[in-house]
């Protein structure tokens, strides 16, 4: 049974991402979402949070489990005994970086590394955007759901209700 892992920082996750992992999911049995800590990045969602979102956002698809990891990605996939990885990318730079962690990723576990293009339409999405029009969450909230999924939008709600009441 082919288990894939769809790995990523999902701060938040987007329309992007969605679309990703959606696609994934007819392709494998088992797809894990892993949700990381990525050190270089100033998260504006913790761990259990994003985590939270990601499940939310993927509900629907029955094949998808989603877990929040502090180890290595190549460790994740030696100890659940992951057969691929899966990366999206949206252009030239992205791919030069994911193929650079390909090669340190088969290094590390042997684990095969598949990238897939974005959909031309997602694009212009990024978690970067996303976290910048969220600092204006009152006056985007439209806007937004361009870019993430409604149910999402309500959890990204929730959690800043939480911590600002």
């Amino acid at each position: 049974m082919d288990k894939c892992l769809v790995s990523g920082s999902y701060d938040p996750i987007t329309n992007g991402h969605l679309d990703i992992i959606r696609r994934v999911s007819n392709m494998f049995d088992i797809v894990i979402v892993g949700v990381f800590n990525n050190e270089e990045k100033e998260h504006m969602f913790n761990l259990n949070e994003r985590v939270q979102m990601c499940k939310i956002a993927t509900a629907d698809m029955k094949n998808v489990q989603v877990f929040g990891y502090d180890d290595m990605l190549y460790e994740v996939c030696v100890k659940n005994n992951i057969t691929h990885i899966v990366r999206g990318f949206r252009d030239n730079k992205d791919y030069a970086y994911e193929t650079e962690m390909a090669v340190f990723n088969f290094e590390h576990c042997g684990v095969m590394t598949c990238l897939l293009p974005s959909n031309k339409a997602l694009d212009n999405i990024s978690s970067s955007k996303v976290r910048e029009l969220l600092y204006n969450i009152d006056k985007e909230g439209n806007r937004l759901s361009t870019y993430i999924n409604d149910d999402v939008l309500c959890e990204i709600r929730r959690i800043k209700n939480a911590r600002f009441s």
